[in-house]
C-alpha cells in the first residue's frame, strides 16, 4: 500500500546539492543533469526525511495526485 504523501521538489529552488539523496531510505531522488532534484513517485513513501535535510527548502510532502510535475 502507497502512502498518501508525495515529496515534491521545486526545480527552481533546488541547489542539487544531493542531502535529499543521502537521506531518503527508498533510494526514491536522483539530482538530474546536476541541476535539480526529482523524486521517483513509484519509490515514495513520504517519510518527510528528505524535506528535513534540504538546506534549500525545496522539497515538501503533498498529497498524492496533487500538483504540477
Amino acid at each position: 500500500m502507497r502512502s498518501k504523501r508525495l515529496a515534491r521538489a521545486d526545480r527552481r529552488v533546488c541547489v542539487a546539492c544531493g542531502s535529499c539523496v543521502l537521506v531518503c531510505p527508498r533510494q526514491a531522488i536522483t539530482v538530474v543533469k546536476g541541476c535539480y532534484a526529482q523524486v521517483n513517485e513509484d519509490l515514495c513513501v513520504g517519510c518527510g526525511k528528505c524535506g528535513k535535510t534540504c538546506p534549500a527548502g525545496c522539497i515538501a510532502l503533498e498529497e498524492r495526485g496533487s500538483g504540477e510535475r
